[in-house]
């Protein structure tokens, strides 16, 4: 009797930590997946406003997303942007432009407006409130480490001078990489600072705020890896004559204090507590339970069921192939949710 409940202790510990490894594969890996569906789908939307087409004149939406891409930043990098008009705001979670930083190996990423989670999971998101990449003062756009495709994973990697650029409806900007400030620079060097970035606490929003005399972009991500303890910070300078601003910093069919703005975290001012970010939903922790249940009622199944064919001598092992099969659906849906329901980094 005890070498049962032992062993079934025991199957049940290695269940656990089977689901949890697979767990943390799906977040370094599966989220990606999840990030390069939407950037796909960003690419096309970006590239059919601006009337993107094939060689052949089809439409964008049915050529290849890197082709698309191509001819995007030809186009935007094809403007003059001292002659460019106003740019309209986007509506949160649409794009809005590419960014590329080659000294970490970005390239050519299309940043969303918006910085709630749900924007973050399709990739860079623009700080609501604050300048358009290319205008006056300091834009700030946020991007993960870690997950969905973790386009700021190698920030720290940043140099004094190193380019940022950034293509726009108002054309190409590049931005110079500047030195972190030495009144930022606290403890041993590539702890909490570098000659390029320094990190600061979640609710340090000043470094969103304008810097004197200079039009600047500021990229915020959790620090250190696989973390939200910090943000780390990188300012950038740009090298030309800034675009023209549009009149207004709400996006249009928005508010700035609208409850679908609160429901979906959106940050609509610089000076909104920056842990907001990261933060889970709740609400999508009864649906990751539910999934999870379903995996678990299909594994309790296959077990009684196989140990019932291996009283009658016959073989189990072709139920454990069918329990596996069958629960792929059930435990990727229950990771998507239990994602969404943690914080992200």
């Amino acid at each position: 009797m005890i070498n049962r409940i032992l062993g079934g202790l025991g199957r049940t510990l290695i269940f656990a930590g089977v689901v949890l490894l697979l767990f943390v594969a799906y977040q370094l890996w599966g989220t990606k997946l999840d990030e390069e569906s939407h950037q796909e789908d960003l690419t096309r939307s970006l590239g059919a406003s601006l009337g993107v087409t094939s060689d052949s004149g089809g439409d964008a939406a049915d050529e290849d997303p890197a082709v698309i891409d191509k001819e995007i930043t030809t186009k935007l990098a094809a403007i003059d942007p001292v002659k460019a008009p106003p740019a309209e705001i986007p509506k949160e979670g649409d794009p809005e432009g590419k960014i590329e930083i080659p000294k970490i190996g970005l390239r050519s990423k299309t940043f969303v407006e918006g910085v709630a989670k749900a924007d973050l999971r399709k990739g860079p998101g623009h700080y609501p409130g604050t300048p358009l990449p290319g205008n006056a003062g300091n834009a700030a756009i946020a991007g993960h480490r870690s997950t969905y495709g973790a386009p700021f994973n190698r920030i720290d990697e940043l140099q004094v001078g190193d380019d940022i650029i950034v293509y726009t409806l108002q054309g190409k900007f590049t931005y110079k990489v500047m030195p972190s400030p030495e009144d930022r620079r606290s403890g041993k060097e590539g702890g909490n600072w570098g000659q390029g970035w320094f990190a600061v606490t979640p609710n340090d929003v000043s470094v969103l705020l304008p810097i004197a005399d200079k039009n600047t972009l500021t990229l915020t991500a959790c620090h250190p890896k696989y973390s939200a303890k910090l943000r780390i910070i990188v300012h950038a300078e740009l090298v030309a004559e800034p675009a023209t601003a549009p009149t207004t910093t709400v996006p249009p069919e928005t508010s700035a204090d609208s409850s679908d703005a609160e429901d979906s975290e959106t940050v609509t001012s610089p000076t909104q507590d920056a842990e907001d970010l990261i933060a889970g939903d709740p609400k999508e922790l009864t649906p990751a339970l539910l999934f999870g249940a379903v995996v678990i009622a299909l594994w309790l199944g296959s077990m009684a069921f196989a140990a019932w064919l291996r009283k009658g001598a016959r073989r189990a092992w072709p139920v454990y192939v069918v329990t596996v099969a069958s629960t792929v659906a059930p435990l990727w849906f229950c990771f998507v949710h239990m994602d969404r329901f943690l914080p992200s980094y």
